[in-house]
């Protein structure tokens, strides 16, 4: 299973997208909520497909304690962010407003603090 080609997976997903007729006057925000849901929506239609339930560990590698999650297909760098999110050693700023030192205030918009930089 470790030589699925999810390589076509994301080409053929890449390519979908692309053909819509409005995608490429898409900003890359846009773009990025499009690929979310479409994302979240194959997830989910293949989990019902199979019969899978959220929150079961099926590979079968945590232990009992650990929080388990559905299956998704992560880069590193977002694995990196869940169980830096996970441990604590990440966490999550919402958005704030702040006044400067000079009195003008301002607004700070959502954000990750990764604690291990800041060790």
């Amino acid at each position: 299973m470790s030589n699925f080609g999810f390589k076509y997976i994301k080409n053929a997903l890449s390519k979908a997208l692309e053909s819509l007729p409005d995608w490429n006057s898409l900003n890359p925000f846009e773009k990025g909520q499009q690929i979310d849901k479409s994302f979240k929506s194959i997830l989910k239609d293949l989990m019902e497909q199979f019969n899978m339930k959220p929150g079961i560990d099926y590979v079968d590698n945590l232990g009992d304690t650990e929080p388990i999650t559905d299956f998704v297909a992560l880069s590193p760098k977002a694995d990196d962010l869940i169980q830096g999110l996970l441990t604590g050693k990440i966490v999550a700023i919402s958005e704030h407003s702040k006044v400067s030192k000079l009195g003008n205030q301002f607004t700070v918009k959502a954000h990750f603090r990764d604690l291990r930089k800041s060790a």
